[in-house]
């Protein structure tokens, strides 16, 4: 998954970091904010291993959201899907959800898509921390949510890992979205 990215605060080396998903040609990733703390400048580490700077341009903290700004454009995208259209068995990826340098996507069942759950989706994976702001794909390769956090139930049986549904991430990307246009039309290079 070439759209996938590890996340570092630029500052605190000890951060476990989270990771990500670029999402448009401008550059913008999303990822969860948990785990970035206060942080505006971030290190992005690219699936070739390269390692670019980004900033933080816009947080959500209620829905656990966070949209950083590359400094690089161009790359490879994972496209936005609809997540009101999942329903409860259907079968998603968790791509990025590996430990340390793995990306490979693991399979997973929707087991619930709000109700229950804060309005999260749920599915049956063991929760991994490495995954966290990572997305979760439909079967069309498209990001219908942002891995959050993970629980397990009572005995310790069922696994569940949280997700953010794409749809509420919509309306807080189309304010940067246009933030972002408006900038590269502003400047004479953009003219």
């Amino acid at each position: 998954m070439r759209a996938v990215v590890d996340i570092r605060p630029s500052q605190d080396v000890r951060s476990p970091g989270s990771r990500g998903f670029i999402i448009d040609e401008l550059g913008h990733v999303l990822t969860s904010q948990q785990r970035l703390g206060e942080a505006t400048s971030l290190q992005v580490a690219l699936s070739d291993g390269q390692t670019v700077g980004a900033s933080v341009v816009a947080r959500d903290r209620l829905n656990d959201i966070a949209v950083l700004r590359l400094a690089n454009r161009g790359l490879p995208i994972i496209a936005l899907g609809d997540s009101g259209a999942l329903a409860i068995g259907d079968r998603v990826l968790a791509a990025g959800n590996g430990i340390g340098s793995d990306r490979a996507p693991l399979a997973a069942t929707v087991l619930a898509t709000g109700a229950g759950t804060g309005g999260n989706l749920a599915v049956d994976l063991t929760p991994k921390p490495a995954g966290v702001g990572g997305p979760l794909l439909n079967h069309l390769g498209e990001a219908v949510g942002i891995l959050t956090d993970g629980a397990h139930s009572i005995g310790g049986q069922q696994r569940l890992t949280f997700a953010v549904p794409i749809d509420r991430v919509k309306s807080l990307l189309t304010r940067v979205r246009a933030r972002a246009m408006a900038e590269v039309t502003s400047t004479p290079e953009g003219r």
